[in-house]
């Protein structure tokens, strides 16, 4: 894909900088050998934030990871002769602040997998990875265009925030004429019970000029909810009150189903982007829906400055949420910037408003602002 407008390819492009830290050449092994690199790249992201309220009281705090999640990585490409390749990555997530891993403490929460790829045939790889709402329909969100992780959509149910599966296939195709296809299948891994926690992924995206778009599928068995909403689904609490937003005890349900469309275009300095998704959800036989509907823009003023805003409509049975997004990025060089960006949720009446990672309001308004510095490598 092309990288249209100037951010997005900061933000999809960081291995794109990252430095070289191996090439294998050793003498009387085949030339595609010889030309195996292994990469190093990474983001270190911090910021100074302030919540309106957080449990009935204001708050401020020292959050790693507002712009752009924390990590760093590996990526390995040995070439095999034929146009054919093996590929693998492993990335870790952290928090900068105190240095712990993020993902539940796994050392490569973020990614890690190995696999083949092919500008003929395409990709086939192994191991924890994205599904393609991630990767098809992030580029889409104000959470990444603004950027700021709290403008993601409710608990990110949706999954835009970059939600991983484990234990996957991934298959992708070569483009034809601007169009590439995806699927994806996770085994559960339960003995005697093939579905039980398993999960299955379909993408499309497609890129002509100025425009890109995407759509995207997953289905999850035994899905477990970690964040918040504010509000029960089909009797199932999704109100989280503890540190982070994570809920009081993590909830499962039966089945949720996300689906989803977007599409930006790049008309001259500034970059129309739009996001609709469907979350489904299934438990005891009793289902619900989660809608939502989002479109924003991002202004290049200069080279170096540029401001984004964005308005996000969702809906649950009665209740609904309407969510603001404003930011300001200035670049400082190629690999950092600082920024700065404000997110105001409002929920209905008797929902109590929960930002995505914080802990839930007193009441149905939330509002956080953050000043931060991103630096990629």
């Amino acid at each position: 894909m092309s990288m249209a407008y100037r951010s997005d390819r900061r933000l999809r492009g960081v291995t794109g900088g990252a430095l070289i830290i191996g090439a294998v050449t050793l003498a009387g092994l085949p030339e595609a050998r010889a030309q195996a690199t292994v990469q190093l790249y990474g983001i270190v992201d911090d910021a100074v934030t302030y919540v309106t309220n957080q449990g009935g009281a204001h708050a401020w705090a020292q959050t790693s990871g507002v712009g752009q999640s924390d990590r760093w990585g590996m990526r390995g490409v040995e070439p095999l002769g034929n146009g054919l390749k093996a590929i693998f990555r492993l990335e870790n997530g952290f928090t900068l602040n105190d240095g712990r891993f993020s993902q539940g403490g796994l050392e490569f929460g973020r990614q890690a997998f190995v696999g083949l790829a092919s500008d003929r045939f395409g990709s086939l790889t192994f191991g924890r990875q994205y599904d393609f709402m991630s990767t098809n329909l992030t580029q889409f969100a104000a959470g990444t265009v603004t950027p700021s992780v709290f403008g993601f959509h409710l608990g990110d149910l949706d999954r835009l925030g970059a939600e991983r599966l484990d234990n996957s296939v991934r298959y992708v195709t070569p483009e034809w004429g601007g169009l590439q296809l995806g699927a994806l299948y996770s085994f559960g891994g339960q003995p005697g019970n093939f579905v039980a926690n398993s999960a299955v992924a379909f993408g499309a995206t497609y890129e002509r000029g100025p425009l890109r778009a995407g759509a995207a599928y997953v289905g999850m068995h035994n899905y477990t909810a970690a964040f918040g909403i504010g509000t029960s689904v089909v009797g199932v609490p999704l109100v989280g009150t503890r540190a982070q937003g994570l809920l009081p005890q993590f909830q499962v349900f039966d089945k949720l189903s996300v689906s989803g469309v977007g599409a930006g275009y790049q008309w001259g300095p500034a970059f129309l982007h739009g996001v609709f998704t469907l979350v489904g959800f299934r438990q005891n036989g009793v289902s619900a829906s989660l809608r939502t509907a989002e479109g924003g823009v991002r202004y290049s003023v200069t080279y170096a400055l540029s401001l984004a805003g964005s308005y996000a409509y969702s809906k649950l049975g009665q209740a609904h949420w309407n969510q603001f997004v404003t930011g300001i990025d200035y670049v400082l060089s190629k690999r950092t910037d600082i920024y700065w960006n404000a997110v105001v949720l409002r929920s209905s009446q008797g929902v109590r408003a929960q930002l995505f990672t914080l802990p839930a309001s007193s009441s149905n308004s939330q509002t956080v602002v953050s000043i931060g510095l991103r630096h990629l490598f």
